[in-house]
């Protein structure tokens, strides 16, 4: 396992802080301006995605999330991002092709 240097611990404890004051400052303005706040929904949002990318960095004890991407899996997931909406579509035509082609498999020897 590869250690990293120091500057992504750097990195992690900035986007962590980061994450803190967005999601901090979202409170105030939900406190202060109510549902309706703009800046405070934004706040909330930038806060969250920074929160998550904070839990993804490396610490001293395991490696980063990313570090066992290998390209099959990112390509899997970028296909699968892409085609999500349409799964619904194509469900019942994947389950016709699995049952046609479980009817249609070679199978062993008998006797």
């Amino acid at each position: 396992m590869n250690t990293p240097d120091l500057s992504l611990f750097d990195r992690r404890r900035r986007v962590g802080w980061t994450a803190f004051i967005c999601v901090g400052m979202a409170v105030v303005g939900f406190a202060t301006e109510g549902k309706d706040c703009v800046w405070g929904a934004a706040a909330m949002r930038i806060g969250f995605v920074l929160g998550s990318l904070w839990l993804c960095f490396p610490t001293k004890t395991r490696p980063a999330a990313w570090a066992v991407l290998t390209q099959g899996r990112l390509v899997f997931l970028v296909i699968g991002a892409l085609f999500w909406g349409r799964i619904k579509l194509a469900l019942p035509f994947l389950a016709i092709a699995g049952i046609v082609l479980w009817f249609i498999r070679p199978r062993g020897k008998r006797g």
